[in-house]
């Protein structure tokens, strides 16, 4: 989505102001990524309107609404907070554009001592909304000062009044990109294209990849911009003397001017790490969003045969895990039965069989687990499950232990009911719901 140019911002305080100048704020809704106030228009219908403010850095955004359009996600936010307490059940009196700023806007509410505003900065990267009452203020982002030249000159340098977009249609693209609004395929309740659904997918996952590209960035700047070799060498050189006012957030001075020396340069060595780290991952983080750019059906294609591949070696790896186990046909029921050889295979048979397989295993006996695969509804008669246990006992004790005539019991549970013991290295499990059968051999 393309933030609103300054002439399109323009637009939108113009017509904010007209439908909410008069109107009380009643509620005060806070999201992870902006605010929803919502106020009651006394002489205009419908009477509630939604006043969204978009505080994503690379994109801000400011639009008004009949409906919420961020419902259900409420968190709470210092500005939320502060609104809440200094500005709910004030009237919007004025609604002022500060056009030597470029996009920034003030919202000013209530009369006299009691009155309170809010300033919105729909600037990218330098987005932020700042409240103020009396000597009180809280802002969303750091508050940083803006050069009224600087920052003009950069939004008249926007497109000509030809590219302007109407406010529905800024709003409906605002909407798109928060994915708050479905496409017309899907509200009729048909299921979309696949290709048109990997591409909205890989569109969503190219924005959230771009907002980490600029947070590494901004991280790095951050970590290079600290002053600690500089303040380390200026208590090396002058101890605690002359040093600038803004050293003074950095520095602890109830600890003594060597351990300050060696705290400056532990973090100057520490951010040098950290740049480090910051940038591989911005340098990987690079290399992924080239993929990103091909939003072609030949990408597609290569994507649906990546899968297609992943999905065959899975199958060759079960096959090889098959190769590795014993197994019992039973063509006469329509069964097959598997049976590890270490601790190992018999956790990756249990892992790998449905919810509604059998489990089968000696009682209070070490033995080997065996696993009757079935269909859902398929149902195994007590003769089958008595061919299986002595299968089990044969396979698991040797001659010796087996002797004619030996009875041994046998538990047969449903795979459902049945879970392997964290860093167990032993295979053993825990299981409940449990039949028992007894069988001599």
């Amino acid at each position: 989505m393309k933030t609103p140019s300054f002439i399109e911002f323009q637009t939108l305080v113009e017509s904010i102001s007209e439908d909410l100048v008069g109107s009380q704020l009643q509620e005060i809704q806070a999201t992870e990524n902006g605010l929803v106030l919502v106020f009651y228009r006394y002489v205009k219908t419908p009477k509630t309107a939604y006043l969204v403010f978009d505080l994503d850095a690379p994109f801000p955004f400011m639009g008004l609404f009949f409906e919420n359009p961020w419902p259900h996600l409420k968190k709470t936010k210092p500005v939320g907070l502060f609104i809440n307490s200094h500005v709910k059940n004030l009237i919007l009196n004025q609604v002022q554009l500060l056009s030597e700023y470029g996009r920034v806007v003030q919202f000013f509410f209530g009369v006299g001592e009691n009155q309170a505003a809010i300033e919105f900065r729909m600037i990218p990267k330098h987005t932020n909304l700042i409240v103020r009452k009396a000597k009180k203020s809280v802002s969303w982002y750091p508050i940083k000062e803006l050069s009224p030249h600087v920052t003009f000159t950069a939004s008249t340098e926007e497109s000509s009044e030809e590219d302007v977009r109407s406010i529905p249609f800024i709003l409906n693209n605002w909407l798109q990109r928060r994915g708050l609004v479905k496409s017309e395929k899907t509200n009729a309740g048909l299921t979309r294209d696949p290709y048109e659904k990997w591409k909205t997918q890989r569109q969503k996952d190219l924005s959230k990849k771009l907002k980490a590209v600029e947070a590494i960035k901004h991280q790095i700047q951050e970590f290079l911009t600290f002053p600690w070799t500089e303040i380390g060498e200026h208590l090396k050189t002058y101890g605690t003397k002359n040093l600038k006012p803004e050293w003074h957030q950095y520095l602890d001075f109830s600890e003594t001017v060597s351990q300050n020396i060696q705290n400056c340069f532990a973090k100057a060595k520490a951010a040098k790490v950290k740049v480090v780290g910051a940038q591989n991952r911005l340098h990987v983080l690079e290399n992924e969003l080239k993929a990103f750019d091909d939003l072609s059906e030949q990408a597609f294609q290569a994507h649906l045969e990546r899968l297609t591949a992943k999905k065959n070696q899975k199958t060759n790896s079960e096959r090889a895990v098959e190769g590795r186990v014993r197994k019992l046909a039973l063509p006469e029921v329509n069964l097959i039965c598997y049976m590890g050889k270490s601790a190992k295979d018999n956790i990756d048979l249990l892992r790998k069989a449905k919810a509604w397989d059998y489990w089968i295993h000696l009682k209070d006996y070490p033995s080997a687990h065996a696993i009757i695969h079935r269909q859902k509804e398929q149902s195994v008669s007590n003769s089958t499950f008595i061919k299986v246990a002595d299968w089990l006992v044969r396979e698991s004790l040797n001659d010796k232990q087996v002797m004619k005539g030996a009875k041994f019991a046998v538990v047969i549970v449903e795979c459902r009911h049945v879970r392997p013991i964290k860093g167990d290295k032993l295979g053993r499990v825990t299981y409940h719901e449990a039949r028992e059968i007894l069988i001599a051999i």
